[in-house]
């Protein structure tokens, strides 16, 4: 089982903590057993001196030699003897202790003095020092100085030792002390740690949590970022990654449910033509059909597959424009132009149906595709002329309003119902269903309308006039006019 991030950080942080602290200690008692001896060297020095130089003037070499010089050597030595912790000892030429501050522990202590090297330098007329290990760790230092007579002949040596601890006495003398120390060193070291480590991990916690809730559907959740920087960036890139998530899952919910809302508004209206389709064809299949029956049957099936030609070219024009299989051609055209071939184009259609079509006022180029703004103008005045009356009119107006050009279409019919204005370009939505399937209408042209006008940059609206009718107006970007001698495509 992997260890979780908390531990980590608890067994790191007590590790570093324990390892600083016994390096700490090792390097602190290295320098006061350093400090400690070399304090005591100076100490053995200094009473090396004062023997070598008390013996230098109050003897003559004989007295190392007779009995009454050293007992009184011995005598002097041991009065001083008993108030320092160092052992003081006289030497005579051949290394052999004539006097001594502390009374032999033992026989023969002290019969192999000639063979140390602290010794040798001191009867040879230097200076000597040695440090020794004893027996139960603890660090003895030794100081030896030359006795010379007022001719500069060596006669002998002081000898000073004393001793003092060692790392290795001190932690055997106090093992029971630091073992207490060292427990509550760690206990204490370990609950700092661990509230440190929570501390630490309580961020990255959180996150896991969200990322585990967020992987197992739970797309609303979200974490506060908060800890160090780079934990605080981590959740804020989660919450960035969660919301472009939730609204790409958004988006293909809505389209989901788009596509299946456009599947059955197709299959119903797919329908009705169908079916008369299919009822012509049933009757013509009889014999006795009378040629007159015929002819209107004929003319049925013939329409309504019209019908279904015109509802596929609408669903292919959708699908070109919304699912962006291919951008529009877009550039510099004359909106003016443009207008008027439209408006010029279906002048028949209205006269057949009876409605005057006018033109006025003036706009500025835009930048676009002359096919797909001619059919939005020419799908507007197709809708506005279905539902005028005979004898009624339509107006076609250009202007501009601040950075758009536009292109309203007023017709003269009964109007949109206030709540239909903000469905009326949703695909196959009638605000008059059956005058709608009357008319020939899917309800495909204002979805062709937007679709058009939006990939366009614009926007199209739908409103009530005032006057009666209703207003569809085009807003497209307008262009700035162009230097002298320019031209814009018609």
């Amino acid at each position: 089982m992997r260890s979780t991030i908390r531990t980590r950080l608890l067994a790191a942080f007590l590790a570093i903590a324990v390892l600083s602290a016994a390096g700490l200690s090792y390097y602190f008692l290295t320098e006061l057993e350093s400090f400690a001896l070399r304090k005591l060297e100076e100490r053995l020095d200094t009473q090396a001196r004062l023997v070598a130089a008390f013996r230098s003037a109050a003897w003559e070499e004989k007295s190392l030699t007779t009995a009454q010089g050293r007992a009184i050597l011995d005598e002097a030595l041991s009065v001083v003897g008993a108030d320092i912790t160092s052992r003081l000892r006289v030497l005579d030429r051949s290394g052999t202790v004539v006097a001594d501050s502390t009374p032999p522990t033992a026989a023969g202590d002290g019969a192999d003095l000639h063979e140390r090297q602290e010794v040798r330098s001191a009867l040879a007329g230097k200076r000597g020092a040695n440090t020794r290990i004893s027996p139960d760790g603890r660090v003895t230092l030794y100081v030896a100085y030359p006795i010379a007579t007022a001719r500069g002949e060596v006669i002998g040596a002081s000898y000073a030792a004393a001793s003092t601890f060692s790392i290795r006495s001190l932690l055997r003398d106090y093992r029971t002390r630091l073992a207490w120390m060292a427990g509550a060193f760690v206990l204490v070291t370990f609950a700092v740690t661990e509230i440190l480590a929570r501390w630490l991990a309580r961020p990255l916690l959180e996150l896991e949590s969200g990322v585990s809730r967020f992987a197992h559907g739970d797309h609303g959740v979200r974490v506060t970022p908060r800890g160090s920087r780079e934990t605080r960036a981590l959740a804020e890139s989660f919450n960035i990654l969660a919301d472009e998530v939730e609204g790409a899952m958004t988006e293909l919910r809505t389209e989901e449910r788009r596509k299946s809302r456009f599947v059955s508004d197709v299959s119903h209206e797919l329908r009705t033509p169908l079916t008369a389709i299919r009822g012509a064809a049933e009757t013509l299949m009889e014999e006795d059909v009378d040629p007159e029956d015929r002819r209107r049957f004929l003319s049925t099936i013939v329409s309504e597959s019209g019908r279904l030609t015109r509802l596929a070219n609408d669903l292919l024009i959708l699908q070109r424009i919304e699912g962006g299989t291919g951008e529009l051609p877009l550039r510099r055209i004359d909106l003016v132009g443009v207008v008027r071939r439209s408006v010029e184009a279906l002048e028949p259609l209205m006269e057949e149906r009876g409605v005057t079509l006018t033109v006025e006022g003036e706009a500025p180029e835009v930048l676009g595709d002359v096919d797909r703004v001619q059919q939005v103008v020419a799908n507007l005045i197709d809708n506005a002329s279905r539902v005028s009356p005979a004898g009624g009119s339509i107006a076609v107006v250009m202007g501009r309003d601040e950075r758009w050009a536009t292109v309203a279409v007023r017709d003269s019919g009964p109007g949109i119902d206030e709540q239909d204005l903000g469905h009326v370009f949703e695909r196959f939505y009638r605000s008059q269903p059956s005058r709608a399937r009357s008319s020939g209408g899917f309800g495909l042209g204002l979805s062709i309308v937007k679709a058009i006008v939006v990939a366009h940059g614009g926007k199209v609206e739908a409103a009530n006039s005032a006057e009666g009718g209703a207003a569809f107006t085009v807003r497209l970007p307008a262009l700035e006019p162009l230097p002298a001698g320019g031209a814009a495509e018609a």
